[in-house]
């Protein structure tokens, strides 16, 4: 599988004299893994509607075509200014061609037939261009910081400088004021040293030297130096900063006016949780940042723990709100205990508590898992009730290399989630997911075969929900497994690494547990179809529709309680196999859905060749449909569908907001995690749906 940041769909141009070929491009990268939406440019006119009316995240290119040639294509795409990589595809490894393609502003020039060439080509220029997309987002986000900042800082009533190398670089007016200079000129270039007092310079001198190895908060009292050489008691906060994207100590000077006990109560309120007295998310958050820059300095690590009461809502409903306000004082007293002294331990969210530990990896999991058996055997008391409680923790390793705050939260709370989701009272450390060997010799290959023979395989039923009201039921059936680590692997990524015999394995292993389920489902006198997925190895098997004959015969099932669904890039490469198995399904009375449609040069000319009953649309056309582009491109797509008399279905809805879109547009079926999660059972009410 490739290695990319999100899975979203990659959209690519296509400059190519033969429609079969830069097809099968395409194919070829979908087969790899990239869900691909192409354009194939007819000429110049037609590359510029592009540039103008799409978002494009590649370009594969012949070098030269009946209308236009790549060079020319790079120089519109340059004026421009689009962030469009170009691969050369030449018909030789030719060492001139690849100057002039590189010369001309190709990224890269790649031979035809190079297939594996291509494939790590093709990654590599879309991982840089997520590079360069993030780091020109931060940059703006930087800037605009800095000016709030800069802002920030000249109104501050808290004196201010920045200095590098001892020197000053920058102060505010609060600082000039309080050392009688008249200019912030007057400052710039002076040493620090020459505004502290003479009693106080040596201990500044080994602070400032030592302040950055210091586990503890930074801070120094001693005296400084004015203009007219009196001295002012002063509170020095040290931390590092960047000023003028140049690494440099920010100091932020306090003084003795009679006011720093209410700001230290002031402070204290906006960084407590008043229930518990623990600090709060905001608090942690700042711990968490301190840390996170402490370890990566320092090259040491740390433990995040995140710690969720389980079934908390159920205690609120049983207990009442007070009640259970009392259970959580009770446990944040129960943890303050039991880790000591720790000063990062806070009260995240309403039944999440938060803390940082130091210690081996091994250390932080026996400690959770302690913690979690000492909370489970406390007996908790509310107003004289007594009760018991537990909880699930996620743990995630703070290394010297640690993303942002924000992620290593997130890890640790994926973590948790797994426990909770395996019935909570538990302890999980977050283990970064190691991307899927490659079908040679792979352990997970070998993992799904015995899983295979050894009836290992599981089944899960997500519903598709008619949006006219209808009364069907449908449910699509997905595939699941466990490997060796616990872990959940989905069909997409055991067929990645399954060759043609496994893929036919699988195929008929799905079909024989959902027509033996189905079986059962409809004896309880439902009238429940599945949409069953096929991979290419079935469709191109001249053995499998026999075989289905038996099995639907064997299990007394009407086959229209099946409709076999295969993906566009399936069908478009296998056309001739395609055709000939959806014609003999349809005289066994089977339907048939494309899925994934939409995607290819020319969707609907594959439904020249055979007859479908069912599209579903790929889910690229109904991302972010708020952009009135996409919102277009999905209504034409669902238009022409319904016009050649094709019902669609539109998955991965997954909020509200897109419902009444979608009814607008006259999509028939929906589907998503937002409607409802796969499930264990064929159990979901369909009457609720109107």
């Amino acid at each position: 599988m490739p290695i990319t940041e999100s899975t979203s769909t990659v959209r690519v141009l296509m400059l190519h004299d033969s429609k079969d070929q830069a097809e099968a491009l395409i194919n070829d990268l979908r087969s790899l893994g990239y869900a691909t939406r192409a354009h194939l440019i007819e000429d110049e006119v037609d590359l510029l509607n592009a540039l103008n009316q799409g978002t494009w995240d590649i370009m594969l290119a012949r070098p030269e075509t009946d209308d236009i040639s790549a060079y020319s294509a790079i120089k519109h795409i340059q004026a421009k200014d689009k962030d469009i990589p170009t691969i050369i595809l030449t018909d030789n490894n030719d060492s001139e061609a690849i100057t002039k393609g590189l010369r001309y502003g190709a990224q890269d020039v790649v031979p035809v037939g190079e297939n594996e060439r291509l494939r790590l080509t093709f990654q590599r220029e879309l991982v840089n261009t997520n590079e360069r997309k993030k780091r020109r987002h931060i940059e703006i986000k930087l800037r605009e910081a800095e000016k709030r900042c800069n802002l920030l800082l000249d109104s501050s009533r808290d004196a201010i400088t920045y200095i590098h190398d001892g020197m000053h670089i920058y102060a505010n007016e609060a600082y000039i004021e309080l050392f009688g200079y008249q200019d912030k000129d007057d400052l710039e270039g002076m040493p620090i040293m020459d505004m502290i007092a003479s009693r106080d310079k040596e201990q500044f001198k080994h602070f400032l030297r030592d302040y950055r190895h210091l586990d503890e908060p930074t801070e120094l009292t001693c005296y400084g130096l004015r203009l007219d050489e009196a001295e002012i008691k002063t509170h020095m906060s040290f931390s590092t900063a960047f000023y003028d994207s140049e690494p440099c100590t920010q100091i932020i000077l306090r003084v003795d006016r009679g006011s720093a006990e209410l700001e230290a109560k002031l402070k204290t309120i906006s960084t407590q949780d008043l229930l518990t007295g623990l600090g709060n998310r905001s608090y942690f958050s700042e711990q968490l940042d301190q840390i996170i820059a402490f370890n990566a300095e320092n090259n040491r690590s740390s433990s995040l723990f995140y710690i969720c009461l389980d079934a908390f809502g159920d205690l609120k409903s049983t207990l009442g709100l007070s009640k259970a306000d009392m259970i959580i004082t009770d446990v944040a007293h129960h943890l303050t205990q039991y880790f000591e002294n720790n000063k990062t331990l806070s009260r995240y969210s309403d039944d999440v508590f938060t803390v940082i530990i130091s210690g081996s990896t091994n250390e932080a999991n026996n400690q959770a898992e302690s913690m979690v058996r000492k909370i489970a055997e406390h007996i908790y008391q509310a107003e004289g009730e007594s009760t018991q409680v537990t909880v699930s923790a996620g743990i995630a390793i703070i290394s010297d290399q640690a993303p942002k705050g924000e992620k290593l939260i997130s890890r640790a709370y994926k973590a948790m989630s797994e426990v909770k989701n395996n019935g909570g009272d538990g302890v999980k450390l977050y283990i970064p997911q190691q991307s899927i060997p490659s079908p040679k010799g792979t352990s997970l290959a070998e993992q799904l075969e015995k899983a295979i023979e050894n009836k290992q395989l599981s089944l899960l039923f997500q519903p598709v929900i008619d949006l006219r009201g209808g009364n069907s039921e449908f449910y699509e059936v997905l595939l699941r497994m466990k490997d060796g680590q616990g872990k959940t692997i989905s069909a997409g990524e055991l067929l990645a690494v399954a060759d043609s015999n496994l893929c036919e394995k699988i195929d008929r292993w799905v079909i024989l547990q959902s027509i033996k389920l189905l079986t059962e489902q409809r004896e309880r006198g439902n009238k429940t179809r599945l949409f069953i997925n096929l991979t290419r190895a079935s469709v191109q098997d001249k053995t499998f529709l026999p075989w289905l004959s038996v099995a639907f015969k064997a299990a007394r099932l009407s086959t229209d309680a099946v409709i076999f669904q295969i993906t566009e890039s399936d069908i478009t490469s296998t056309l001739k196999e395609a055709r000939l198995l959806t014609k003999s399904l349809q005289e066994i009375h089977c339907q048939v859905a494309i899925n994934r449609f939409g995607c290819s040069l020319n969707p609907f000319n594959s439904l020249k060749h055979l007859n479908v009953e069912y599209l579903k649309i790929d889910p690229s056309f109904s991302k972010d449909l708020s952009l009135n582009e996409n919102k277009e491109a999905l209504k034409e797509i669902v238009a022409t569908a319904h016009s050649q008399g094709k019902l669609t279905i539109i998955p991965y809805v997954e909020n509200a907001t897109i419902l009444s879109t979608l009814w607008q547009i006259g999509a028939n079926y929906v589907q998503g995690h937002y409607l409802q999660a796969p499930m264990e059972s064929m159990n979901y009410d369909f009457s609720d749906d109107s």
